[in-house]
């Protein structure tokens, strides 16, 4: 059995894939598609506009970064319901059966078959885009520097959260560090240090798979959901990262 069929989307796609720049920014939840053959997950559609399903606002964000960089962008095509790209293939939340009180029937007692399809058709179809781009950059002398784009919700069990933006870093500080001291110099700003996730949190699968065994400078970065989910406030937010960013990179990282 095939999962995905002719007039399901493709696992990923790449934009701007012949960028000039160096940076390569990915989105692992950017899309919300769901293969035909698993009818919604048998999951109500209004809840499938939920933050449970994809990162609210972040393709926005990404193609304006992709653009102001003249950088390649990967996304995600498939709902993080059908398997989570940042999650260890087998581990929590990677083929969540509830995930913030919506349940996911089609995810109870899932075969070993299922999984396995969903796996290699969709989570290594992806990750092996980005494999692939990272070799041809090194391959090109540019010194990859990933930065892995999110969106979370503003409101998570009853709890506000109040960061606009969260740069997440495990160990390898040489890119967050600039960039948090960077955004805190608009003290208006609430910026969150590995808030309101933490890049230690052994969740995280592309920065751990991609950036580690190459010792690659990376980031992954939060937007808060409210502040990006219409155009006008996905490119505002875009700007203030991207400021931030270019100034980072005009001095030499590490």
């Amino acid at each position: 059995m095939v999962l995905l069929g002719s007039k399901d989307p493709a696992p990923f796609s790449i934009f701007n894939a012949d960028g000039s720049s160096n940076l390569l920014f990915t989105s692992d939840h950017n899309g919300s598609a769901i293969p035909t053959k698993l009818q919604n997950l048998g999951v109500p559609i209004n809840e499938l506009r939920r933050h449970v399903a994809y990162d609210i606002g972040i393709d926005a964000v990404a193609h304006a970064l992709s653009a102001r960089f003249n950088a390649t962008l990967i996304v995600a095509n498939y709902s993080r319901l059908v398997i989570d790209c940042n999650r260890h293939p087998g581990a929590a939340g990677s083929i969540p059966s509830v995930s913030d009180n919506t349940v996911v029937p089609r995810n109870k007692n899932l075969s070993d078959d299922d999984f396995t399809h969903r796996k290699n058709e969709i989570f290594d179809a992806y990750h092996s885009s980005i494999g692939k781009q990272i070799s041809v950059m090194r391959g090109e002398n540019k010194s990859p520097i990933l930065i892995s784009l999110h969106s979370f919700t503003p409101v998570i069990s009853g709890q506000f959260r109040p960061w606009e933006i969260g740069i997440l870093w495990k160990d390898d500080k040489r890119l967050s560090a600039p960039l948090i001291k960077k955004l805190r110099e608009q003290k208006e700003l609430n910026i969150g240090d590995n808030k309101p996730y933490s890049g230690s949190e052994p969740a995280g699968y592309t920065v751990d798979y991609h950036v580690e065994p190459l010792s690659l400078p990376s980031v992954a970065v939060e937007f808060r959901q409210d502040l990006i989910e219409f155009e006008s406030g996905a490119v505002r937010w875009a700007n203030i990262f991207g400021d931030a960013l270019d100034h980072v990179l005009a001095t030499k990282i590490g």
